[in-house]
């Protein structure tokens, strides 16, 4: 259950007030695998939506397609054992919609460095799950994320405010901006917050203020929030982007 309640009418009014204009929608697997209210949410929004609905199970093409032309850019999913999703992932690649992997990228490797070969765009939730209790500067877990990310189509997305210290953030954030650019960093404000193992809940724009200590350069942090959530979201222009989830 979420830690607060969050409407889509609030989300674009927190979203306004803090400049942003395109919103990003991620339905983790773990809340459901129906994301049927996803897509009637998104209907009503008033500012440009792309949605990240979960992949469970196989589904038709058909399916695919008409998640793609409702609004998805993308699709979430645990990386696991991928056999029983091939021809989905297989249809998912056609359509051009990437991967969002809620999961770590350790002792999973070979499965990301096929789908990579394949030609699908993966994005890491959450600093790629990284060890949060390790120096960034030498953690085993973010080389083998970082060694994977570059040259790769990687994407890693800044986010999980509260649950992980803001100095180890900041560390990993700074060692991310070295190895791989802005050019394959996104953010993502979690919001509404879903996690119980925590009671801090954020506010959306205390999130963007976590962004602004995590990536302090404007140039850096203005790629982040716009060219490169743009090309991978597909929106039309630079826009500034979230991703609740």
């Amino acid at each position: 259950m979420p830690v607060i309640d969050g409407a889509l009418e609030q989300l674009e009014g927190a979203a306004h007030e803090c400049a942003i204009t395109g919103l990003v929608l991620v339905q983790p697997a773990f809340l459901s695998g129906d994301p049927t209210e996803l897509f009637a949410q998104a209907s009503q929004a008033r500012l440009p939506v792309r949605l990240i609905p979960p992949l469970m199970q196989p589904l038709a093409p058909e399916v695919l397609e008409a998640w793609g032309r409702s609004g998805a850019v993308g699709l979430a999913l645990t990386l696991e054992d991928p056999d029983p999703l091939a021809e989905s992932l297989e249809a998912a690649l056609q359509l051009g919609l990437h991967l969002e992997v809620s999961g770590g990228v350790e002792g999973r490797e070979r499965l990301a460095e096929l789908l990579l070969a394949d030609g699908h765009r993966l994005v890491f939730r959450g600093f790629g799950l990284a060890d949060s209790a390790r120096d960034p500067s030498w953690d085993p877990r973010l080389e083998r994320l970082l060694a994977l990310a570059k040259s790769a189509d990687v994407f890693v997305k800044l986010s999980g405010i509260g649950r992980v210290p803001d100095g180890w953030a900041q560390a990993a954030a700074g060692r991310m901006l070295d190895d791989l650019g802005p050019e394959q960093l996104i953010w993502g404000s979690e919001w509404p917050h879903v996690t119980t193992a925590h009671a801090y809940a954020p506010s959306y724009a205390q999130t963007l203020e976590w962004l602004e200590k995590l990536v302090p350069d404007e140039d850096a942090r203005g790629q982040i929030l716009g060219e490169t959530s743009a090309a991978l979201y597909g929106f039309r222009s630079a826009t500034s982007s979230s991703a609740p989830a």
